[in-house]
């Protein structure tokens, strides 16, 4: 007996297995990543080290933070943030150096005023947005969910309370502030954290019920008749698994559980004794010993239940004891561990990331919505995990005992690889049971992610296997690549030379001073032993002083005004109602506020087309069955296809042919659902059905070859597909589909009286002509992006036959048919002429711009099924290399199909796309559509939407290998060249863009789009679109802009200058990654040309007035040294100089930069060229900086010297005062530099309003009340200076000088708008100088214009 025992405790496959892992887990990183999560098992000695602490330490607390600061970290950080900025450190040195007494100043704290106000309006604008990102994140940590109460977590190191245990909680506090996760903040919240504990749940939760009806199809999840719920009342379990487990676990104990099977056992001959098979325990983490199913009857209490025997080893089923207070508590979402039990109530937020265990369904299925993760409204169905489908109360749930293997934390929400294993143990009385381990995989479809909502199930549990930072949601919510906008990174070289220009005026002011060191004057009478007793180290002073001097040539206020506006110009695209959807109730979202100016020199827009250009909103129009086609109606490719061949506008076709053909097919429709009537009673007709063709109900009535092809047919669109049937309020179907095409394809056969109304466990129910039919649902070989087809594998619940219906891309289904007919000839004839015509009609359908599937089917085998389906078990449960193995053994069952046809689909332009096109051509930029659908679909698609247009040559190109590619491009190149006006399309496949993307042909691929209008890459991955993305912007340093809505689109989004996601059908993928996101495509139309422009043009309007106002108030102090022997003096008071950028001449370039505007949206969208200016460039050109810096310069020395030689002389008023003191002479001087300082915005504005004028005005107005103010405090240098504006000749000299500052200016502004005017210089004078242009044009041809 103790041989055998031997023998079968550790069976020899089992330590293989084992030494595999661990062989695994010391080579590989990955492995030795993966967590183990243990319920109610000790840990293992393997997790703790030699000092007996935890070698994973503590899992990250489920708190989030997308906030960037915390209370403690605010201040360190965020000046670390700022300082950052090179501007900002140089002023920082000059405040240092100010601080010197050697150097003269006399107030150095005033000297930092400006960077302190711009250190704290900058600090003051990031804590708001901080503080409401805080807001948000207290809104989610602090959302309640039930967890267990009473109950050991024993993931969660314990918390020693040591003698420096005061010392850890202190540490702790401080880590919280400073949002560090370590063990001091745990400690800490552990001792803080006092979770809401509920008395008792509502009754509801504590009792039996049944669930509401309302929800009459089985998809919606129907409860079970008294159903129990997780409560933690004293009721055993009312599953179907706990039942059959103690029926099955009580023939184990009749076995081998008695004396009589012991002694039976012995005398028994070894060849009749057969060992303990583990399969005969049922697969539940309830149950780690035969003996442990005997029920509580078969048990005589002194002996099995003592009365101190803690609940959770109490047997399962058996009731709880009597002092037992484990139960349901709500605490806060931040307060959840990693292997806390959670349970999910019906229309709640998921915490976490969470493994299901078992639901209030009967198949323990649960129902999630998953919009808040990537956008789709549709729900999805997730499963719960076999082996712990029995927990249904809490003590179930603190009896059970497993623990969970997963893989480390990813950001991909589609994978999930982890496995739940168990142990089954040998009890002392029963020598034949062996102990060993049970698995079960656990899948991306048994876990609910963080984000989701759970719908249509009543409650469902769960263990927490990802928290926090580790939940995929945020791992996906992670920031796009940094970008900077193009002006900001032009603007970097001008800072630069504004410091080579300081830079240069420093070292001739500190080389004149040694020069003039020993010459006669007044400066050395003036020393006080300051400046040097040589002349080399007066000057090495002066190069430092005069650095200090002249700090405001570089503009320290100009990167936070920069700020400012363009977070001014992401409010107003925020706020334009003309970008928002209502039907969505969808704005449009401005994600990265930095880069607005960029949006006004865009040269290529790279735009994927399905929910893009089209609305993702499918509807069935066509179909083909055992080769013959159905459907009616006109597509919008169809309509651009004949206007390419017609070449014709389709103006006049539009006015008549769309209301005749709607007429002609309600006329069909009418017709065709009376010839069903007359047929049979569909009461499940949707509102509004796509497909026309009366043909087809005569074919069905023929009772025929071809009526059983169509009945088929559509039997297979109603059964093929995973969707889920829910009943509305007016007692119809609607079903809830993962993609719209199947939406589509389910609804369309609803419509035609197939309906599919649902599914209760594995039995579909279907609605055939009026008659029910059901079917068990035996396998499900799910669609995704490699395989391109989908399966089921079905039994008619009447019959023993096994069939499986696939539907897939053509390619796919047609190399998978059956081409061995044996001797079945006709079959083998027919099948070959329904191939060929439903090839034909397929590329009839895709030339009609129609997206197609085929249809197929095979009849299998029950000795073909079982082993195969054996395998196929085998591969789902495996926990390596699974969705490999899942593909493997789909191969070997879709095979040798028989065709029945074709399905063709319209996904309809969005509103308004063709136009948009249009103009976004007339600006001059260029489209390229990235799209997957085959080249026919899309260039006919590309005609309707105006990409292509009838004066276009079309250049196709098809290859099949790299040589090919190549001389296909050299051929396209030399036509190209024979006549350069020809406007062009081009037209590429994937497999020839593959060849065109390698580093031999990629530059003739760039040269040949460069001289195409527009550009279509047919059948292209999501990585060769980020590579012809990245092909243009580098090969041609342009502009680009790339549009999507799907997941397939995140690569091209993030690879481009701007990235603009549609807030669609398809997922939030797209947009989380975007740095714009909008409802529609045609709002591009006036993102672009009207806030793309304007922003362009005030960003480079308001930087060329930093300069020049910088340079002409520096300057001004550099003229005064040649008359002070360049010793240093200032001319103006400090308060003056600190003040200048700060308060006299802030607003007014701010407002030009927010609200300036030459010209109307409306005049703007009418005038799609006016968006070239940014494409040239034209305001911002190295050549208008260098301009406007002789500008400056020139007006600085007409500002010094005008004044100083009219008052050289010194001017007497009435009361005796002279005015040619320095600081006098300085005060007159810098209020006309003020004054040209502000003027200047006055001249660069296109529009005059009062907020501009009111700056403009103000902003003088503050300088005089401000020395008015300060020269009444009697400074030892600046007292009643203000008396200097009291006499007539300072007003002379001011008008005076400011009119010889601006003469220039304004004569050189009129040369050029007269000879070589701007393109809104034309616009402006043409429609508001001269009345008339292009908008009265529009108006009075559409008076519903955008225009308008």
């Amino acid at each position: 007996m103790n041989r055998l025992k031997r023998i079968f405790a550790h069976p020899k496959k089992h330590n293989n297995d084992d030494g595999q892992l661990r062989r695994t887990e010391s080579t590989s990183s990955y492995m030795q990543q993966r967590r183990k999560i243990y319920v109610n098992m000790p840990l293992p000695a393997n997790e703790y080290d030699d000092k007996g602490k935890l070698i994973k330490g503590n899992y990250v607390s489920n708190r989030i933070q997308t906030a960037k600061y915390t209370p403690l970290t605010f201040v360190p950080k965020n000046l670390f943030e700022q300082f950052r900025n090179v501007a900002n450190l140089y002023f920082l040195f000059i405040v240092v150096l100010q601080c010197i007494p050697l150097f003269g100043v006399t107030e150095p704290a005033v000297s930092a005023l400006p960077l302190i106000a711009i250190l704290v309006i900058t600090g003051i604008k990031d804590a708001v947005e901080d503080w409401k990102r805080n807001q948000s994140d207290d809104k989610v940590n602090k959302s309640k969910v039930f967890t267990l109460h009473h109950w050991t977590n024993t993931n969660i190191p314990r918390v020693e309370k040591g003698p420096w245990h005061w010392l850890h909680i202190i540490l702790g506090f401080f880590s919280s502030l400073a949002g560090i996760e370590n063990n001091f903040a745990h400690t800490y919240r552990s001792i803080k954290d006092r979770p809401v504990v509920l008395p008792r749940l509502d009754s509801d939760y504590r009792t039996l019920s049944h669930r509401t009806a309302s929800k009459a199809t089985t998809t919606a999840g129907t409860l079970a008749s008294g159903q129990n719920l997780p409560s933690g009342s004293n009721q055993t379990s009312g599953t179907s698994v706990t039942a059959t487990g103690n029926k099955l676990l009580g023939t184990v104990k009749q076995k081998s559980g008695t004396l009589r099977s012991e002694l039976t056992n012995i005398f028994t001959p070894s060849e009749r004794h057969m060992p303990y098979r583990p399969g005969s325990i049922p697969h539940s983490v309830l149950y780690r010993k035969p003996t442990n199913q005997t029920s509580q009857t078969d048990r005589r209490p002194s002996t099995i239940h003592p009365g101190g025997e803690p609940c959770a080893d109490r047997m399962a089923g058996e009731p709880e004891a009597p002092n037992c207070k484990v139960c349901w508590q709500m605490v806060q979402w931040q307060d959840l561990n990693v292997g806390d039990y959670v349970m999910i109530r019906n229309d709640d937020n998921i915490p976490a990331d969470i493994a299901i265990l078992s639901t209030s369904e009967v198949d323990n299925l649960c129902y999630v919505e998953t919009q808040n993760l990537d956008g789709e409204t549709n729900l999805k169905v997730r499963q719960g995990l076999q082996a712990t489908s029995g927990l249904r109360n809490v003590h179930d749930c603190e009896r059970a005992r497993f623990y969970i293997e997963t893989e480390p934390p990813h950001a991909n929400i589609y994978q999930f690889n982890g496995v739940v294993r168990w142990n089954i143990e040998q009890p002392d009385d029963n020598q034949s049971t062996v102990s060993h381990q049970k698995t079960e995989a656990v899948t991306y479809n048994n876990l609910l992610l963080r984000g989701c909502v759970l719908r249509n199930t009543r409650w469902a549990i769960g263990i927490v296997v990802y928290t926090g930072v580790e939940t995929k949601i945020m791992l996906n919510s992670g920031k796009t690549p940094s970008k900077r906008s193009k002006i900001a990174k032009a603007t970097n070289p001008h800072v630069i030379a504004n410091f080579v220009i300081l830079a240069i005026i420093s070292i001739v002011s500190s080389i004149m001073a040694s020069v003039q060191f020993n010459d006669t004057g007044s400066s050395r009478f003036f020393d006080f032993n300051i400046e040097g007793s040589n002349p080399t180290y007066a000057g090495f002073l002066t190069f430092w002083v005069t650095l200090i001097l002249y700090q405001n040539i570089v503009p320290i206020s100009l990167y936070v005004s920069v700020e400012i506006v363009k977070t001014f110009a992401a409010y107003f695209i925020f706020s334009d109602i003309d970008m928002y959807y209502e039907e969505t109730d969808t704005p449009c979202v401005p994600r990265s506020w930095n880069i607005s100016d960029d949006l006004g020199q865009i040269e290529y827009i790279f735009s994927d087309k399905t929910g893009t250009l089209t609305q993702n909103v499918m509807e069935f129009r066509k179909c083909t069955i055992n080769g013959v086609s159905y459907g009616m109606g006109e597509t919008e490719a169809m309509r651009g296809a004949r206007k390419r061949e017609a070449g014709v506008s389709e103006d006049n076709h539009e006015e008549t042919g769309p209301e005749q053909e709607n007429n002609e097919l309600d006329q069909a429709r009418k017709t065709m659902y009376e010839k069903q009537a007359s047929m049979f009673t569909n009461k499940y007709i949707g509102p509004n059905p796509t497909f026309v063709d009366p043909n087809l109900f005569d074919d069905i009535a023929k009772d025929d070859l071809q009526s059983t092809a169509l009945i088929h047919f559509f039997l297979t669109l109603g059964l093929c597909h995973t969707v889920m049937a829910e009943k509305t309020e007016d007692d119809n179907i609607e079903y809830k589909a993962q993609s719209p095409d199947e939406a589509a394809l389910v609804g369309t056969a609803r419509d035609l009286g197939f309906v599919f109304l649902g599914r209760e466990s594995n039995i579909l129910s279907i609605d055939v002509m009026g008659e029910l039919q059901t079917f068990e649902l035996l396998n499900v070989l799910e669609f995704n992006s490699t395989r391109k087809r989908m399966s089921v594998i079905l039994r008619p619940t009447d019959s023993d036959k096994i069939v499986l219906l696939c539907k897939g891309a053509d390619s796919v289904i047609i190399e998978r048919l059956c081409t061995d007919f044996g001797d079945q000839n006709d079959l083998k004839e027919s099948q070959e002429n329904v191939k060929e015509a439903t090839l034909q009609h397929l590329e009839e359908f895709a030339n009609e711009g129609l997206r197609t599937l085929c249809l197929s089917y095979r009849f299998i085998s029950t000795e073909e099924y079982k082993p195969w389906n054996r395998r196929f078990q085998e591969a789902s449960s495996s926990i390596n290399n699974r969705e490999e193995r899942m593909e493997e053994a789909s191969e070997e069952i879709e095979c040798n199909m028989l065709l029945m046809g074709g399905t063709a689909i319209e996904d309809r332009l969005q509103e308004g796309v063709p136009d948009t096109i249009a103009e976004l051509a007339k600006s001059g930029i260029k489209l390229w559509v990235l799209t997957g659908d085959k080249t026919e679909t899309a260039i006919n698609i590309g005609f309707a939407c105006n990409l292509v247009t009838n004066d276009m040559d079309l250049i196709i190109l098809k290859a099949t290998n790299r040589e090919d590619t190549k001389k296909q491009l050299e051929d396209a190149l030399v036509s190209t060249d024979k006549d350069s006006d020809v406007k062009r399309a081009l037209v590429i496949d994937g497999i020839t863009l593959k060849y065109a993307l390698e580093p031999e042909a990629k530059e003739s691929m760039l040269d040949l789009g460069m001289r195409c209008a527009s550009v279509l890459c047919c059948r292209v991955s999501p990585k060769q679109k980020a590579e012809v993305v990245m092909l243009v912007k580098k090969g041609l340093k342009v502009m680009t802009l790339a549009i999507g809505d799907g997941a397939n689109d995140v690569s091209m989004i993030q690879a481009a200058n701007i990235g603009v996601g549609i807030s669609g059908v398809e997922g939030r993928q797209a947009v989380m990654a975007s740095d714009y996101a909008i409802a529609q495509f045609r709002y591009l139309q006036k993102l672009l040309l009207v806030h793309g422009r304007w922003s362009y043009l005030r960003t480079a309007e308001m930087i060329m007035g930093f300069f020049f106002k910088n340079i002409v108030w520096t300057f001004v102090l550099f003229w005064y040294q040649i008359f002070c022997q360049f010793n240093g003096t200032i001319l103006f008071d400090y308060a003056l100089v600190t003040l200048y950028n700060l308060i006299f001449t802030s607003l007014p370039i701010i407002f030009l930069g927010i609200w300036d505007q030459d010209l109307s949206a409306k005049i703007s969208l009418a005038y799609p060229e006016l968006y070239r200016m940014g494409l040239r460039n034209d305001k911002f050109k190295v050549w208008r900086f260098w301009l406007t810096i002789f500008d400056s310069i020139f007006q600085s020395a007409v500002c010094f010297f005008f004044p100083y030689m009219l008052l050289l002389g010194g001017s007497i008023d009435p009361t005796g005062r002279d005015h040619n003191g320095v600081y006098e002479l300085g005060t007159i001087i810098s209020s006309i530099a003020v004054i040209v300082a502000n003027l200047f915005v006055a001249f660069s504005l296109y529009s005059y309003t009062w907020i501009q004028l009111v700056g403009i005005a103000g902003s003088i107005c503050v300088y005089y009340v401000f020395v008015a103010i300060y020269a009444l405090f009697n400074t030892f240098i600046f007292a009643g200076q203000s008396n200097v504006f009291g006499t007539g000749l300072y007003w002379l000299s001011l008008i005076l000088t400011v009119v010889a500052c601006f003469l220039p200016r304004v004569s050189a502004k009129h040369y050029l708008h007269q000879y070589h005017p701007y393109d809104n210089d034309i616009v402006r004078e043409d429609v508001l100088v001269l009345k008339k242009g292009r908008l009265q044009d529009i108006s009075e041809k559409d008076p519903n214009s955008p225009c308008q």
